[in-house]
């Protein structure tokens, strides 16, 4: 008796095939869903992005050219005290004695003095008129002012008070 070797031929099953293809279609259809999400959905978003960049960065150039402008003015002003205190040694005096009486929370400008009739027009700007108040009650107790006057109280349009101040100081605070 002999015996035959030969291999056995196995019927392939539909499951092999299928555990075999399916990854491959589920490969196929992540790199689908990845391409077009990335080619079609994302880049209108980059774009949009982009535009956003540019529009801040145009904001952030403007911001900076406008402070540039108010430090470019605030260097005049600085330039033309420097002017008036170093020139005029009676304004220098007025100036010292002003810094004493003055309300801190009271910002002045545009100042005028006229020496000879002793006058000090100036506005003032600060957050509430309660400090206005209080800048009128130091003037009636200061003995360096002869007299004061008061005008154009009003709110400003950022929400402060601005008004007019004309001091009329005594001849001996400026010898």
């Amino acid at each position: 008796m002999a015996i035959e070797i030969a291999p056995v031929k196995k019927e392939t099953s539909s499951k092999g095939i299928f555990v075999l293809i399916f990854p491959i279609i589920a490969l196929l259809v992540c790199f689908g869903v990845y391409f077009y999400f990335s080619q079609m959905v994302l880049p209108p978003k980059k774009l949009e992005m982009n535009k956003l960049n540019l529009e801040l960065t145009s904001i952030e150039r403007t911001d900076v050219a406008t402070k540039e402008a108010e430090i470019d003015m605030a260097a005049k002003y600085i330039s033309d005290f420097k002017i008036l205190f170093e020139g005029n040694p009676k304004a220098s005096v007025f100036f010292g004695v002003f810094q004493q009486w003055a309300h801190p929370k009271i910002v002045y400008s545009d100042f005028s003095f006229d020496i000879v009739e002793r006058t000090i027009s100036m506005k003032g700007r600060t957050s509430g008129f309660q400090n206005v108040m209080q800048q009128i009650a130091v003037l009636d107790k200061e003995s360096t002012v002869e007299s004061y006057e008061i005008t154009n109280v009003g709110l400003a349009e950022s929400g402060g008070v601005t008004f007019n101040l004309d001091l009329i100081l005594k001849p001996e605070i400026l010898k």
